[in-house]
């Protein structure tokens, strides 16, 4: 489960795109250029990686989050909790859950080999309506392995125009909600304020070789 995990969080993270925007009214297509532009600059920058680990951090903040909701994946991550906070409470949420994530996706990658993975997009199944959320979906396959089957939730931001990736759901299991029972029991017992602390304090954790991303994932496992 750890490696199915590190590996699906790597593969959502890619979900990114370097210098220029691609702009798409497919979602589908666009997940896939995207995607396909990103693992190649993975493997061309691999030495670099591996000199660097923290370099994880710039690839993430410059490829991926252009390409995912993060503030809609925070509100929602924080559910009902959501009309008990202040408006300085919730951007100091959003500052911290995306500094978070960036955290996340990074040590992701060190479970990622671009050598061994590969990524499968299904069809699209019909027209996506960008009045609403839609579903890619994708498989990740490896040579004398089961493939991981996942569906990419995405939806159309207006304000800037492009599609945007807000969870992911590896075998049936969305790892937004998985994401909400967590913070959700994290503020019953620290508070809106104390959970920002905490997820600044995972942030800020040094990337190294040997993390267990499912371990990170799990931030009320060690309050």
């Amino acid at each position: 489960m750890k490696q199915l995990l590190a590996l699906a969080v790597g593969v959502f993270m890619s979900i990114s795109v370097s210098a220029e925007m691609i702009k798409s009214d497919d979602p589908h297509d666009l997940l896939q250029q995207v995607a396909n532009k990103t693992f190649d600059r993975i493997g061309n920058e691999r030495s670099k990686i591996d000199e660097d680990l923290d370099y994880l951090r710039e690839i993430v903040r410059d490829e991926m989050m252009p390409y995912v909701d993060y503030q809609y994946a925070a509100n929602k991550t924080l559910g009902r909790n959501y009309k008990d906070t202040t408006r300085d409470q919730r951007q100091e949420y959003h500052r911290v859950f995306r500094e978070y994530l960036i955290a996340t996706y990074a040590r992701a990658f060190l479970q990622y080999d671009e050598e061994k993975h590969e990524v499968e997009f299904e069809p699209a199944r019909g027209e996506a309506d960008k009045k609403s959320a839609t579903v890619v979906r994708t498989r990740v396959t490896e040579e004398g392995r089961p493939p991981i089957r996942m569906d990419f939730r995405m939806r159309f931001d207006k304000n800037e125009d492009v599609w945007k990736a807000y969870d992911l759901i590896v075998e049936g299991i969305s790892l937004l909600d998985s994401k909400q029972a967590e913070i959700a029991s994290v503020i019953r017992s620290r508070g809106i304020d104390g959970t920002i602390d905490l997820l600044r304090e995972k942030a800020n954790e040094e990337i190294k070789q040997g993390d267990d991303v499912e371990e990170v994932e799990q931030i009320g496992a060690r309050q």
